[in-house]
């Protein structure tokens, strides 16, 4: 389903949804109870999920929001920063709120206090709005995520406001166009993970970036070994964010610890083992967590 753009000037926010794999349904649902979504186009780009059901619980989703709707289904999957640069070609405004597809507002006047950002933004900007799990439990093959998450993802914006770039979580974020056409996303990280602070510390050299609290939930917990395979297989993109982010990446704990454990026999199995034993408490699950990850990632970094 696809409705022909409207001109950037008759509308001020274009809501763009990148979806895999992912039901974008209950977002979007949300999303048109809004009093202000009859001024706000939506868009939702799938990348290649190939799954009919997905399609047509978007489609019917779609059908009950009051704004102007463009739905795009990929043939095949090209990636998430790919998705959100199609997403922004297509925006018909001049700022976009990037939402992934398994997040849900947790304010009723989220698009509101967006708009009024809009209007207090002095040109360009980012403005960030937050990660919660305000409205998710875990069960007890999520809990792993849960703890890991709301420990450091769960961050309200005076903590933002600490490392601006850094902490940029682009699953809720408002951003003018200008910014994201020039600072777009980088192709070049495949899969899972770091492509957000990559973008977050480039856009930080060239436009203000606004931390605010207007958070959204992020429902889609994984269970554990989801979780792990994420974790173990972002090495190449941790990497790449170290190349070319030297001096931010020195500041992160997580390079100085891959850096300390390099070349350590067994420690990342041994680590993994630990946080996927469900019965352990769940912080010394937590802290084993982020050892695997260190010794997952030692390989891809230089020596300190």
């Amino acid at each position: 389903m696809s409705q022909p753009d409207a001109p950037a000037a008759t509308l001020k926010l274009a809501i763009c949804i990148p979806s895999y794999k992912d039901d974008a349904s209950t977002l979007i649902r949300a999303l048109s109870t809004l009093t202000e979504a009859a001024d706000c186009a939506i868009l939702l780009y799938d990348d290649g999920s190939e799954d009919p059901e997905l399609v047509s619980n978007h489609v019917d989703a779609l059908g009950a929001y009051p704004g102007l709707k463009i739905h795009h289904v990929a043939a095949e999957n090209r990636g998430r920063s790919f998705a959100r640069n199609w997403l922004v070609s297509h925006a018909p405004a001049d700022w976009i709120l990037l939402v992934d597809a398994d997040m849900l507002p947790d304010h009723p006047d989220f698009l509101k206090r967006y708009l009024d950002a809009i209007d207090c933004a002095d040109g360009p900007a980012l403005v960030a709005g937050g990660f919660s799990l305000d409205q998710v439990s875990p069960v007890p093959e999520t809990r792993l995520h849960f703890a890991q998450a709301r420990a450091s993802d769960c961050l309200d914006a005076a903590t933002r406001r600490t490392d601006p770039g850094r902490y940029i979580f682009s699953s809720n974020i408002l951003v003018h166009r200008n910014v994201l056409t020039d600072v777009p996303f980088d192709e070049g990280f495949s899969g899972w993970g770091w492509e957000d602070i990559d973008w977050g510390l480039r856009v930080a050299d060239h436009f203000p970036i606004i931390h605010i609290d207007n958070t959204a939930t992020h429902l889609g917990l994984e269970p554990d070994a989801r979780l792990i395979e994420k974790f173990g297989g972002s090495g190449p993109n941790f990497a790449r964010l170290v190349r070319h982010h030297p001096e931010a990446a020195s500041r992160m704990p997580l390079l100085r610890a891959a850096q300390r454990v390099k070349g350590i026999p067994l420690l990342a199995p041994a680590a993994r083992a630990v946080a996927v034993t469900g019965f352990l408490p769940v912080g010394l699950r937590v802290a084993a967590l982020k050892l695997y990850r260190a010794a997952a990632y030692a390989p891809y970094v230089e020596p300190a």
